[in-house]
């Protein structure tokens, strides 16, 4: 049983990453709000705390870190509106890259593991998916500020695991809409939807990236994986497929290109992951698009 500090704990991410290190590991859990958002979270057995921690408040975070020693933080906590980023550059940077080394020295103080959430929009879209080792390039300043935050971890750490991922989706409690959540709150209200048919992407289930962690955690790995679902497509087939999951109309979903959005920022489009080495490496079974929302659809939560 391990002493495991998960940050941005009321995020989707957060709550499923509680959910599964609860059953075998003591949980210190923490994010901005005063309260842990599911009023009762699903813990297995053992010990459970959360604390209003934010991770810029250095002396803070020593404070809560020198008293639970955990052995393994975990990292879920970040600025990730896209658009958001290139507005709000001074936030960005804060809490992607700031924050992240304020993490980063104490797991180096400490000798605690740090696991840490990254993603595909390192990259710039152009030849996806992409495999770990292929040269980052990013197009706008949310995935700049990620990419920053891996050098960061990379040249003061050697106990560290930093997850790829992207377009996490699933249910939890007071979550700020995902993809999934929106279409089908589009269409069970009926209304018409246009999607991106060129961004391509292979979407995540967050409960199986959570259980995916989890078995890294229990192996000891120590390096960059992708951990992302089997399933490569476009957001537009992607919205079809959730229409047809939870029986709505698909024809209220039309297409669109990227460019016709004009988004403030811009987006990699041919991108995703290649999750080969996540392959060899995990027993856990990533999902197809259809697994995971079928997932969804049978799990209230």
């Amino acid at each position: 049983m391990k002493n495991v500090f998960i940050t941005g704990a009321n995020g989707l991410l957060g709550q499923k990453l509680v959910e599964v290190f609860s059953s075998e590991n003591r949980i210190l859990a923490s994010d901005l709000q005063p309260e842990f958002f599911p009023s009762q979270p699903k813990i297995s057995k053992g010990f459970f705390e959360y604390e209003k921690i934010d991770i810029l408040d250095k002396e803070k975070l020593e404070t809560f870190i020198s008293s639970f020693k955990p052995g393994v933080i975990i990292n879920s906590g970040a600025y990730t509106d896209v658009d958001g980023c290139e507005v709000e550059k001074d936030k960005a940077w804060k809490v992607n890259v700031e924050g992240v080394k304020n993490l980063a020295f104490l797991c180096k103080e400490f000798k605690i593991k740090l696991v840490h959430l990254s993603t595909d929009y390192i990259f710039d879209g152009k030849n996806g998916p992409y495999s770990e080792d292929e040269p980052p390039n990013p197009l706008g300043y949310y995935g700049l500020t990620k990419l920053e935050s891996e050098k960061i971890i990379k040249n003061n750490l050697t106990d560290y695991i930093i997850v790829r991922s992207n377009v996490l989706y699933g249910k939890g409690v007071k979550v700020k809409k995902n993809f999934v959540l929106w279409v089908i709150d589009k269409l069970k209200n009926n209304e018409n939807i246009k999607i991106v048919t060129d961004q391509l992407n292979n979407p995540t289930l967050a409960f199986n990236l959570a259980q995916a962690i989890s078995e890294l955690v229990e192996k000891n790995f120590v390096g960059t994986v992708n951990i992302a679902g089997s399933e490569y497509l476009s957001r537009y087939d992607f919205a079809k497929k959730i229409a047809l999951k939870f029986k709505f109309n698909k024809m209220k979903i039309s297409s669109i290109k990227t460019e016709e959005l004009k988004q403030k920022a811009p987006r990699p489009q041919k991108g995703g992951l290649k999750i080969d080495l996540a392959k060899k490496l995990l027993s856990t079974k990533l999902l197809n698009v259809d697994e995971g929302l079928e997932y969804m659809k049978n799990n209230p939560l």
